[in-house]
Formats: structure tokens, sequence, C-alpha cells
């Protein structure tokens, strides 16, 4: 590879981690794992909080407002349901486990929409 084409590909790399916000400990969530890692898990944002049930229910809270809903896997993707709605929003997610003591799992809406939380898991 020559020096430009370096440079060209450097700035390309550059510029997608700029737009997505990933770091190089971020890893795609599968099915399975999201499943595994949100059973019984509680999630903390910058001023809210979440926790998901074995069951499939779920609590989000901001400022002492507690939201019930419901949330599940499909395919590749967390889902989630918030009444009155009847309609499912889904997300890809990913995990970062870089530092074990701080998890942060990362929500990706179909717009490129991130939303980060610090993960903590069943039994911590």
């Amino acid at each position: 590879m020559n020096r430009h084409a370096r440079i060209g590909f450097l700035a390309i790399l550059f510029a997608a981690t700029l737009v997505f916000g990933a770091s190089a400990d971020e890893v795609k969530m599968k099915g399975a794992n999201i499943l595994a890692t949100l059973k019984g898990a509680h999630v903390e944002g910058p001023d809210w909080t979440q926790s998901f049930d074995d069951g499939g229910a779920t609590i989000y809270t901001k400022g002492g407002t507690q939201s019930p809903g419901r949330w599940d896997v499909r395919g590749d993707q967390y889902c989630s349901l918030w009444p009155p709605s009847d309609v499912w929003a889904c997300y890809a997610m990913t995990i970062d486990t870089s530092d074990p003591a701080h998890e942060q799992v990362t929500w990706i809406s179909a717009d490129g929409h991130r939303n980060a939380a610090h993960l903590i898991r069943k039994g911590q």
C-alpha cells in the first residue's frame, strides 16, 4: 500500500470512529449474548437506570419516575415495548468489556443514534 493510500485509509478509519463513536474494544452483540447479558441485569445511564428481569419485564427510571415495559430479543436485536404503545422498537447492541469493573452496553437505533450505559450484571 503506497503512502497516499495509507493516509486515505487512516483518514476514513478516523472519520468512521467519529461518526459511529465505537471504541476499539466494543463488540457487536448477538441475540443469545444480549439475552444472557441482560437477564436479571441493571444498567445505569447518565441520568437514568433500567432493570431487566428474567421474564421480560423492564423498568426504566428517570427523574424519580418509573416506566414499566417489556423487553425481548429478536434475531440479533434488543427489542422493547413501552405501554400504552403496542409497537416494539428494536436496536442493535454492543458491549465493551475492556474494564470488567465498568462494562458498558450501547443500544444503537436504525438511524445510528447511540445510547450507552454502565452494565451491572445479575449478582453484582
